[in-house]
């Protein structure tokens, strides 16, 4: 399956076949997250500070940063209740018309509304071409993972044939992997708020499984040694650039990656390469 075929003709990779002579990745690798939380059309919520506003705003620091490509939620998605959680949705899926070729939807839903959530899984995969459901933090709504609606959740993700990106802290990280190994699943940060504790522990377990997958953004990445730690383990096709804009910065992440000590075709698979054969396994049927 071509890009084209995924909506993102004229996303190609740039710079593939040119380094700068100071062994770092030319500039123009193109760059592909697979992690970003959008302002709704009300206007940015989340920044401690705003300095972005608009969704036009999100797409000019993204420009700034080198960002040309996205995986995108909305933030008013994550209001708990089902009308906000869909609406949310649509606002994804107008922005992503919008900017054809530049973004591809993320599906957010609440497991605590099982019923609208099976059914929006199903609108956003089947008539909006999304692809991502999530990413689903259980700590904003709130949710426990144990309970038998998100077992369900985890099962409607799977027959849609779509990628599963979930928020998990401590714990619940081995629960998930021990309960769902047959799913695809995108975990959000090598780390938490424990970070040293744990990030290790996240890794390893990443690790087991070739159905998982690690992305770059949050706790860890400025660690230096945590990537080259990520890609001995893991292996370099399983960890996808993320950022968590428009809360954090992606240039921060594209400076560890850029000066990770790992070969330049590794930097090409995290930095793209890695998340376009995902979505285009994703994309058959």
């Amino acid at each position: 399956m071509s890009l084209s075929a995924l909506g993102l003709a004229g996303c190609t990779l740039a710079g593939n076949d040119r380094q700068k002579k100071s062994g770092q990745p030319d500039k123009d690798f193109e760059i592909f997250d697979c992690h970003l939380h959008c302002p709704p059309e009300a206007g940015e919520k989340w920044q401690w500070y705003k300095v972005t506003h608009t969704f036009d705003d999100f797409v000019a620091y993204l420009d700034k940063t080198g960002v040309g490509m996205g995986i995108i939620n909305s933030q008013r998605s994550y209001d708990p209740s089902p009308e906000e959680f869909i609406a949310g949705n649509r606002e994804v899926a107008r922005f992503v018309e919008k900017y054809k070729g530049r973004f591809i939807g993320a599906c957010v839903v609440n497991p605590l509304f099982i019923e609208e959530s099976l059914r929006e899984l199903e609108t956003c995969r089947k008539e909006l071409g999304f692809i991502w459901a999530g990413e689903l933090c259980n700590y904003m709504i709130p949710f426990d993972y144990r309970i038998k609606e998100f077992d369900l959740l985890v099962e409607q993700v799977q027959k849609l044939n779509m990628v599963l990106a979930l928020h998990t802290e401590g714990e619940e990280i081995h629960y998930i992997a021990d309960r769902f190994p047959d799913a695809t699943i995108a975990f959000a940060h090598f780390g938490d708020d424990r970070e040293w504790e744990t990030i290790f522990k996240r890794i390893d377990t990443v690790a087991k499984n070739p159905n998982f997958y690690l992305d770059t953004s949050g706790y860890g990445h400025d660690r230096v040694g945590i990537l080259e730690y990520a890609v001995e383990k893991i292996g370099p096709d399983r960890i996808l650039f993320g950022s968590d804009f428009s809360i954090n910065d992606p240039g921060t992440v594209i400076a560890r990656i850029r000066n990770a000590f790992i070969t330049e075709e590794q930097k090409r698979k995290i930095l793209s390469t890695n998340l376009i054969s995902l979505i285009n396994v994703k994309n058959v049927h």
